[in-house]
């Protein structure tokens, strides 16, 4: 994430036909449906893994990794391998994988992630993906080999579907004929709708992949209709997304959905209670009142960040109270076992800078940047980009700052200093690993 965002204009796409009817007939390839009370689903956002066969860690690709505004993509693949492993370990009943899952969209990268998830699917473990604002359509593909970048391939829609059959596509019961979002229905009381947010139809025209996005009113009509057949079951539906459906940072632009009030207000009236989403790259937990009902939107920390969380959501499928909890993944243990103690050393170092000069780096520069006017030192300048740097973690986090002297210089500045406000927010980060209540 960065501190400045161009502005995006939102647009909903036009509406088309209502819906393509699913297919409800049993597939012979679909795992057996979850039983019993319980279903516990691990939830991860933001991978972003680039295949370890697009780059060689040389010269190009350091320099491109070091500006990816904190992200660990160096050890983005070994991140995803670590969560596999953790999950085989784990073995819950599902996984949800909520968009942004390759770097730029790299159909290598993709192909990596799915053979990745078909050792999940061998154990019987289902699992759900849509694509998030980095996938589809995306003209920046590149590997990076010595000093140089070279284009790869990217993929569309088709081949999204193509891709990740085994994750999610052959499962669906019912497909949305505006966009690729689809139904899957792991137990007769527990449905996720996996809903495609994403705008990618003008990627190449503009150059960029579309930051933000929405979804087409023929979809929120799909969605309603799904809702009331939920409703009937008395089953719990749970809608993933990779934009957020309300703000949680001050920084929302183009990371929460367009036209969101109108979101919202079609959830309420489908009986959902709680939304899964991602983009952001922070952990956080936000609550609306809509039509009279709460409305919870968790946002997964991004796994090629930070503390590197993946969710735990358990459902009791006979009452739909359910209970989330946010987890660091242990990728220094998985890293030991299978490189040794130098090379966790390596990574713990680099995992840590990388986050933290994002933020320093920036206050550094907009600090600079206003000097004429400030007048501010260089040690004092120096100091508050330290702040920035703990700060800037901590919102990642989800987590309350340390108030370390460098935070605290933040406070005696005047309130026209534009990060200012960045740094108080992160004081009062709380409730945002752990949720529980009603799903239906």
């Amino acid at each position: 994430m960065k501190f400045k965002l161009r502005a995006l204009t939102l647009t909903v796409l036009l509406s088309s036909a209502l819906l393509l009817t699913g297919c409800h007939q049993k597939n012979s390839k679909t795992l057996p449906p979850v039983r019993g009370n319980n279903l516990t689903a691990m939830v991860i956002s933001d991978d972003h893994v680039i295949a370890p066969s697009l780059h060689d860690n040389g010269q190009s690709f350091d320099t491109y990794a070091g500006n990816d505004a904190g992200a660990d993509l160096k050890y983005s693949a070994t991140i995803f391998k670590a969560f596999i492993a953790k999950v085989l370990a784990t073995k819950p009943d599902v996984v949800i994988v909520s968009g942004d899952i390759t770097n730029n969209g790299e159909k290598a990268s993709h192909e990596y992630v799915a053979k990745q998830l078909k050792r999940l699917t061998k154990q019987r473990i289902h699992v759900y993906v849509i694509p998030g604002n980095h996938d589809l359509n995306n003209p920046m593909t590149r590997g990076f080999k010595g000093k140089k970048q070279y284009e790869v391939d990217a993929i569309d829609a088709a081949q999204f579907k193509e891709i990740y059959a085994k994750a999610g596509y052959n499962e669906a019961v019912s497909h949305d004929s505006n966009s690729l979002s689809y139904l899957v229905k792991p137990s007769k009381k527990t449905w996720f709708l996996m809903l495609n947010s994403a705008i990618y139809k003008s990627n190449y025209q503009q150059g960029s992949s579309t930051v933000g996005g929405g979804l087409p009113d023929g979809t929120l009509e799909w969605v309603a209709k799904v809702g009331r057949e939920a409703k009937k079951q008395h089953a719990t539906l749970i809608p993933v997304l990779h934009h957020n459906i309300m703000n949680h940072t001050m920084i929302n632009q183009g990371y929460t959905i367009g036209y969101a009030d109108q979101v919202r207000n079609v959830f309420s009236k489908a009986n959902i209670k709680l939304t899964l989403s991602g983009h952001i790259h922070a952990q956080s937990i936000k609550h609306k009142t809509v039509n009279g009902q709460e409305l919870t939107d968790i946002a997964s920390g991004a796994l090629i960040l930070g503390q590197h969380y993946y969710g735990t959501l358990k459902l009791n499928q006979q009452t739909g109270q359910a209970t989330y909890h946010a987890t660091p993944l242990n990728v220094s243990t998985y890293i030991k076992q299978h490189q040794g103690t130098r090379a966790v050393k390596a990574y713990q170092k680099y995992d840590h800078d990388v986050l933290y000069a994002a933020g320093y780096n920036a206050a550094l520069s907009s600090l600079y940047e206003d000097r004429d006017e400030t007048h501010y030192s260089a040690k004092k300048i120096k100091t508050l980009a330290t702040g920035m740097g703990e700060a800037n973690i901590a919102m990642f986090r989800g987590t309350p700052v340390k108030q370390t002297a460098a935070v605290k210089a933040w406070e005696q500045l005047p309130n026209s200093v534009g990060l200012k406000e960045f740094i108080l927010r992160t004081k009062n980060l709380h409730g945002n690993l752990s949720w529980s209540g009603a799903t239906r």
